[in-house]
């Protein structure tokens, strides 16, 4: 079992959505975990099944409604559901895990939009995770760009923030971007409570298939027929 934390302060539901579509599309057991500060993957799925607290959805499961990662391990010992391949994490609040859950997840990936606000915050989560730890320094991050608009937005503008982080990145950003159409296709998919993912540019596609060839073991050609296969399903 691979586990992933994806944290800072933007909005990245959506990326992590697809891409846990396309591993279940490739025959992987996937969880994904809502430690976000607004919960917002119950309101993407809320039409399957509210009243559980881990949801099937477009053949993976949703975690939504824990207070920390504690609690879902626990719940998950009590079903006996030991059994995924990866568990994927959105983890905007500091308290959702422990020092001990952070240092031995297997990636750890910063994502980062052009807001802002949502960098001011992100800023300030950082300040948050490092005084956590007095002398001792975080894991090294992966990075994802998200809502990337070609010729409108610079990299240097988000690096500014992070520029005093005292963080160990991995490698060049992967970059998600953003037009009118992966908008129209987000709300589409909200207001079916599915997960079409075949009307997404083939340039998205391309960042989903780096990021996930960059998190894996799977060959390109792999991750490739997997997307294939996520495309043709209208779950």
């Amino acid at each position: 079992m691979k586990t992933w934390i994806f944290t800072g302060i933007c909005d990245k539901s959506d990326m992590l959505l697809y891409m846990c579509k396309i591993l279940a599309s490739g025959d992987k057991r996937v969880l994904l975990v809502d430690g976000a500060i607004d919960a917002k993957y119950k309101h993407c799925i809320s039409v399957m099944h509210p009243q559980l607290p881990v949801k099937e959805f477009a053949g993976f499961d949703v975690a939504t409604g824990f207070d920390n990662y504690q609690a879902l391990a626990e719940y998950l010992e009590a079903m006996e559901e030991k059994n995924y391949d990866y568990i994927v994490m959105d983890v905007e609040k500091p308290e959702f895990l422990n020092k001990h859950e952070w240092d031995t997840a297997d990636a750890h990936v910063w994502v980062s939009g052009f807001e802002v606000t949502g960098l001011r915050k992100s800023a300030a989560l950082l300040d948050e995770l490092r005084a956590a730890r007095a002398d001792d320094s975080l894991p090294p991050f992966y990075r994802v760009y998200v809502q990337v608009i070609d010729d409108l937005t610079d990299e240097a503008y988000i690096e500014g923030y992070l520029e005093d982080s005292r963080i160990q990145w991995l490698g060049p950003p992967v970059k998600m971007p953003w037009d009118e159409l992966f908008f129209a296709l987000k709300i589409k998919n909200e207001h079916a409570g599915r997960l079409g993912i075949k009307s997404l540019s083939r340039q998205y596609k391309r960042s989903l298939t780096e990021l996930i060839r960059m998190l894996t073991e799977m060959e390109q050609r792999h991750i490739r027929r997997a997307l294939r296969q996520a495309g043709r399903r209208h779950a």
